[in-house]
């Protein structure tokens, strides 16, 4: 094969007849009869993107097959192939570079093309397909029959797509050489069927990786992917930290080693681990002779404990270079094949990918959740009454949600010479970033309306918060619960409350007792459904009571009735001291979520406490 200057590589149809580029599309063995694992990965495409048309194309010097094809109609279905004329995926066989079209009949590198009048193209999405010297062999292609606007999280979607296509014709590529090695035998047979599982376990480790959200999932998913396939007995993960060493993260098998007890241990940068981190590439070792000729006793002493006879460390690429190491090691001497470290050397990709995603998700939900805390209120000080709260994020990491308590101290009202608090619970509806913003616009009219309206009952406050909200176009829904607290010279509190369809407050007496106040009125969030201001109802709070105010996530579980969980808090709350709120508040959120329980919704806790004269 003549060789050219890599800085000058080949343009136009000469990089369409490169001779190298030929006879890899001839080694794969495809052709215009039909694949079923490619065309399983287009219609996997064309889901995912929700397009009509997928196709996974080859293109050679003569004409375009379509070897994996999901949406496209006759006559093509059945020929599986067009003239290079009518071909959109040969220009990137040109250049090398995906082809992105928002609208085919107006862009000037696919107006004058046949096929957009001929097949209905209004626009086109497709990523270069390559071997393993990276030449271009076709194209994965998504296909829409009307102008669109492709987002970034489709054509991410599609290059790592792309990607599991050009590891099967990879896989492809080096069975036949493998077959041209070896006699026409069961044993070249049975290599076959593997590379073919191999390339269906690469398709699933990227659906799988693409779904995780957490770093500590990612060990999991590689270690449930490949146990029956590669048949390592250990999989590590390392990853690079923010100081630049590696750390290696939780590790089920870390107890036997000589770092046990450590679940993000530093690794010594004289390990097969670190030389990885460091050349970028994939490190093999076949056998403990080795493992013991390239490194010193400290490593080969861990590899020893761990009995791992054999190891295989790559590199997982990052934004700015390495973002770690993953470890295969088996327990016997294991020579690593081309095929095996193809998919060791893909599944590194995809978890890179993964680990990219999961740290910016991460970040992501860590900032949201710290502007969703600072929205919360620090309880004010009020003479003769006790105040306390407590917020807890879901349980599930990647959610933040609408749900908040305030508390505003209105000081003296109406010229009378006492104090007066305003007590306010909501859940706004959601559970996302979106939900919280809404809850932070929606806090602060309440608060606003609140001391513009000193003196007037609750309802006056829910009302005005919701016409102001519809006015201004914020559109929040949810529910609000408004209440607000007076004292008399008997050291009572005069309760008023209004609920604009949320869960109800229950008051534990001064004797252990409970009482759920009834009264709901309609959801926050619809005035033009409402026939009439949200009710006003008030109770006297007595020395020794504790009202308590909070979101469904206390109380509300699935495959459980909502009303069982109240009786059930009431329960909680009447065998608990509540003359000091806090401790009152944080054993009964304990005792209702159980310790270190996941919780699926956001929890927020209001209490306040009246005490018996003696004790304030």
């Amino acid at each position: 094969m003549a060789e050219h200057d890599a800085a000058a590589p080949l343009t136009g149809d000469a990089a369409l007849r490169e001779p190298g580029r030929l006879a890899a599309l001839i080694e794969t063995g495809l052709g215009t009869d039909p694949d079923g694992a490619l065309d399983a990965l287009a219609d996997h495409a064309r889901r995912r993107v929700g397009a009509p048309v997928a196709l996974v194309s080859l293109v050679s010097d003569q004409q375009q097959v379509f070897p994996g094809l999901a949406g496209l109609g006759q006559p093509w279905a059945l020929t599986r192939c067009t003239p290079l004329s009518g071909s959109l995926c040969r220009q990137q066989v040109i250049t090398g570079a995906p082809l992105i079209i928002d609208d085919a009949v107006t862009d000037p590198r696919s107006r004058d093309n046949p096929s957009v009048a001929d097949i209905g193209i209004g626009a086109y999405a497709g990523f270069p397909l390559t071997d393993a010297a990276g030449r271009v062999l076709g194209s994965l292609c998504v296909i829409d029959h009307q102008p669109r606007q492709w987002r970034e999280y489709e054509l991410s979607v599609l290059a790592d797509l792309a990607l599991a296509s050009s590891l099967e014709l990879r896989l492809r590529i080096a069975t036949q050489d493998a077959q041209r090695e070896r006699s026409r035998t069961d044993t070249a047979e049975a290599m076959l069927r593997e590379a073919f599982t191999r390339s269906q376990l690469l398709l699933t480790a990227s659906q799988a990786l693409a779904r995780a959200d957490d770093i500590s999932q990612l060990r999991g998913i590689v270690t449930d992917l490949v146990s029956g396939e590669l048949k390592p007995v250990y999989i590590g993960l390392t990853l690079t930290g923010g100081d630049g060493d590696l750390h290696r993260i939780d590790d089920p098998l870390q107890a036997v080693g000589p770092e046990s007890g450590a679940a993000h241990s530093h690794v010594d940068d004289r390990t097969p681990i670190a030389l990885t981190a460091r050349e970028a590439s994939l490190q093999l070792y076949a056998d403990p002779d080795a493992i013991a000729a390239a490194f010193p006793p400290a490593a080969q002493r861990r590899y020893a404990e761990l009995g791992l006879h054999a190891i295989a460390c790559a590199p997982l690429p990052g934004p700015d270079g390495v973002a770690g190491v993953l470890l295969f090691g088996w327990d016997t001497p294991h020579e690593v094949d081309l095929l095996e470290q193809a998919v060791i050397m893909t599944l590194a990709g995809y978890v890179g990918q993964a680990l990219e995603r999961a740290r910016f998700l991460e970040e992501r939900v860590t900032v949201a959740r710290e502007l969703q805390e600072a929205m919360l209120t620090q309880l004010p000080r009020v003479t003769g009454l006790g105040l306390a709260a407590r917020y807890l994020p879901a349980g599930q990491r990647e959610q933040v949600g609408g749900d908040w308590y305030d508390a505003v101290d209105l000081g003296r009202v109406d010229g009378a010479d006492h104090e007066a608090v305003v007590l306010v619970v909501g859940d706004i509806t959601g559970h996302d970033i979106h939900a919280a913003t809404l809850m932070g616009q929606v806090r602060s009219m309440g608060r606003q309306a609140s001391w513009e309206r000193p003196a007037g009952p609750p309802s006056t406050v829910l009302t005005a918060v919701e016409q102001a909200c519809a006015a201004t176009g914020i559109g929040a829904t949810g529910t609000v619960l408004q209440a607000d607290l007076r004292p008399d010279a008997d050291g009572r509190w005069l309760l008023r409350w209004a609920s604009a369809g949320h869960l109800p407050p229950i008051v534990r007496h001064h004797d252990g007792n409970t009482t759920v106040l009834e009264g709901v009125d309609l959801m926050f969030g619809y005035p033009e459904l409402r026939e009439a201001p949200p009710t006003d109802r008030e109770l006297w709070l007595q020395p020794g009571d504790t009202v308590v105010l909070y979101t469904d996530g206390l109380v509300e579980r699935r495959r459980s009735d909502l009303d069982a969980g109240i009786r059930r808090l009431q329960d909680t709350m009447g065998v608990l001291d509540p003359t000091d709120p806090d401790r009152f508040i944080a054993e009964t959120v304990r005792r209702m979520l159980g310790d270190g329980n996941p919780h699926d919704d956001d929890v927020v806790v209001l209490a306040a406490h009246v005490p018996f004269p003696d004790r304030r």
